[in-house]
């Protein structure tokens, strides 16, 4: 029967489980979290009556600009809808479709985020750098790729792989991004802080910051992937989210891959590869995926981080140092603020990243 099978896991036990182990800990509003508390069960079974009867809130997100690593817009939701965007994610979304998923698309899954990828990428170079002398890596990246995602197509696709029940309830969460007041905002942070945020087109994109849209980002283009590794016969191919590298030994299979591709995304998806950045490369002349760098100099996989992010890194040590000099942390604080960085890039030579946090850090340069 339609919509039974999700409904069974509409439990106070399961929707508990989603505010303590993943809402509560994450929402930095204390405030929020302590007027949920307050009134615990009663909210719990509020969200209850609200899934039974199909109803996602989802009416009213709080829209605010981040600036790390870049500008870009985030969408939040009160907490009993941030509860219902989990549950839904985790009971219907994953536990129905995470099996159309290739283990090459990455993000968004337990184990096989940012590390996962770059590991998976880096096995697939030693794989080449085994087999052949030289090869070639194909970039594709996706223009505005969040904004972009067609309603209509993703869809048809959830209709196929989904009841009755949870297609209405995913629905009406893809469908948010049509109220005028979210385009009424961006507009209003474009006149007053002059930043490069896309409106949304009716129809188009999805939520930024729903663990939902997480999910359908990655699931969107399964059908592609497959395509890609069974029927172009690109095995050594990395997908992390809109950004693709597929590796290949044979230049002009590669030419015709990137054409039929970007021919697929147009056609097949309503999306715009970025001509800038879709290119062919030589292995040793490098690309770049994830904040890294990658290029083979003498057989060696050479990995560094870009410029830009070294940048990035000596002004965060620079304001760590100032915000501790003004006793706005603690040393302890500031020191384990910094070293993050050489965790978060581990997979170059962290050299030059500790010579930043020295210079600038310890001797304030």
């Amino acid at each position: 029967m339609h919509g039974v099978k999700m409904k069974y896991d509409i439990t106070v036990e399961n929707i508990l489980n989603i505010y303590e182990n993943e809402i509560s800990k994450n929402i930095k509003n204390k405030n929020k979290i302590y007027n949920f508390e307050r009134n615990k069960m009663q909210n719990v079974c509020d969200i209850i009556d609200m899934l039974m009867a199909g109803n996602i809130g989802h009416e009213m997100y709080n829209i605010f600009l981040i600036y790390e690593p870049k500008c870009r817009l985030v969408m939040s939701l009160p907490v009993k809808d941030k509860i219902i965007n989990h549950f839904i994610t985790r009971y219907s979304l994953e536990k129905n479709l995470t099996k159309y998923l290739d283990i090459r698309n990455c993000a968004t899954r337990k184990n096989m985020g940012t590390d996962y990828a770059i590991k998976l990428l880096k096995k697939y170079i030693e794989i080449n750098k085994t087999k052949y002398k030289e090869f070639y890596v194909l970039k594709i990246d996706i223009k505005k790729y969040f904004y972009n995602i067609d309603h209509r197509i993703l869809k048809k696709q959830l209709k196929e792989d989904l009841n009755d029940y949870e297609y209405d309830l995913i629905s009406k969460i893809i469908d948010t991004t049509n109220s005028s007041y979210i385009n009424r905002t961006i507009n209003y942070f474009k006149n007053k802080y002059n930043v490069d945020v896309p409106i949304y087109e009716e129809g188009k994109g999805l939520p930024i910051g729903n663990m939902t849209s997480q999910f359908l980002s990655i699931y969107y283009l399964y059908k592609l992937d497959f395509f890609i590794v069974h029927e172009l016969h690109l095995k050594y191919y990395v997908r992390y989210m809109d950004d693709f590298i597929i590796i290949s030994h044979d230049l002009d299979h590669l030419k015709s891959a990137k054409e039929i591709i970007k021919d697929k995304l147009l056609k097949e998806y309503n999306l715009e590869a970025h001509d800038k950045k879709t290119m062919i490369s030589k292995c040793n002349n490098g690309f770049s995926f994830l904040g890294y760098t990658f290029k083979i100099i003498n057989n060696k996989t050479i990995i560094k981080i870009k410029r830009s992010n070294y940048e990035k890194i000596k002004r965060k040590v620079k304001e760590a140092k100032h915000m501790l000099q003004h006793n706005l942390i603690s040393y302890n604080k500031a020191f384990c603020k910094i070293m993050t960085y050489s965790n978060i890039y581990r997979y170059c030579d962290n050299i030059k990243i500790l010579n930043i946090i020295e210079r600038y850090f310890y001797y304030g340069k």
